[in-house]
């Protein structure tokens, strides 16, 4: 199996995926702002329908690289992580995000969108 994920390629943002198993892991470089939203919700919602295409049970998203993130493009992660939820219990799969603790930002923001979904999202730094 293959898959089959658009590539964010910008001067400031970037995006690419890759498959092992049974888990899918999408790491994230830059500046993710209104410049790049309308890339990333294509991307996270061909995300979402790749896992469910491949019948994976967890996708890691790396934000080790991930310098910012404005709260438009927050707001897509959140819609991602709310059509997750909307899955039978049985479809749903876990997202595990990789984190920078130097970042201030990804500190505050990734512990709200745990709370947002504690069943199904780890933070790891």
């Amino acid at each position: 199996m293959t898959l089959d994920l658009p590539k964010i390629e910008s001067d400031h943002f970037s995006a690419h995926g890759g498959l092992e198993d049974k888990v899918i892991r999408v790491c994230f470089a830059g500046n993710a702002d209104l410049a790049g939203r309308e890339a990333l919700e294509r991307l996270l919602v061909k995300l979402h329908d790749e896992v469910i295409r491949l019948s994976c049970t967890e996708v890691i998203v790396d934000f080790h690289e991930l310098e910012f993130m404005n709260s438009s493009c927050f707001k897509s992660f959140v819609a991602w992580i709310n059509s997750v939820q909307e899955l039978e219990t049985g479809k749903q799969y876990r997202i595990r995000i990789l984190s920078d603790p130097a970042m201030l930002w990804q500190r505050r923001s990734l512990h709200a969108l745990k709370c947002f979904a504690v069943n199904l999202i780890e933070v790891e730094s």
